[in-house]
C-alpha cells in the first residue's frame, strides 16, 4: 500500500477558517447599487478658504488644498448645530442664575427687614430695662 491510498486527499471538503464566513456575501453580490468605499480623505483643518467661480472650486488659502464644497458646507453646518446646542445650554444656565439671583435679592431684603425689626425690638428691650432699672433705684431709694 502506498501512502497516498492510505490517506486520501480530502482538501476540497475542508473549509478555511482564516477568514470569517459571511452568510450574506451572495446577497451583496446581487445588489445593483452599491456604496463606494470611502477614500482616505486628507482634510484641511484651516478656516481660511478662497472660492474660484471660474473653476467652481474651494481652495484653502493657507495650504492650497482643494476642498470638497459639500464637506466644507457640512462642516460649517455641524459647527452651527454645535453652537446652537451650546447657546441653548448657556441660555438655560443664565435663566437659572437669574432665578437664583432673584432669590438672593428677596432673601437679602427679608434679612434687612428682620435686622431692622430686631433693632426695634432690641431698642424696646433696652428701654424696658432702663425703666425697670429706674424703678428699682426708686424702690431701693425709698427704703
Amino acid at each position: 500500500m502506498s501512502e497516498n491510498s492510505q490517506y486520501p486527499d480530502d482538501s476540497d471538503n475542508v473549509l478555511a477558517f482564516t477568514k470569517r464566513f459571511d452568510s450574506n456575501a451572495d446577497i451583496r453580490e446581487m445588489r445593483n447599487v452599491t456604496e463606494a468605499p470611502k477614500p482616505a480623505f486628507q482634510h484641511c483643518f484651516h478656516n481660511k478658504v478662497e472660492t474660484d467661480e471660474h473653476r467652481r472650486v474651494i481652495n484653502c488659502r493657507l495650504c492650497g488644498k482643494v476642498i470638497d464644497p459639500f464637506d466644507w458646507v457640512l462642516s460649517i453646518a455641524n459647527k452651527e448645530t454645535k453652537l446652537d446646542w451650546e447657546l441653548t445650554g448657556l441660555r438655560g444656565e443664565i435663566k437659572q442664575h437669574r432665578e437664583g439671583l432673584e432669590k438672593l435679592r428677596r432673601e437679602e431684603t427679608n434679612c434687612r427687614a428682620r435686622i431692622k425689626t430686631s433693632q426695634f425690638r432690641l431698642n424696646d428691650v433696652n428701654m424696658a430695662l432702663l425703666e425697670a432699672g429706674d424703678r428699682l433705684v426708686k424702690v431701693k431709694g425709698e427704703k
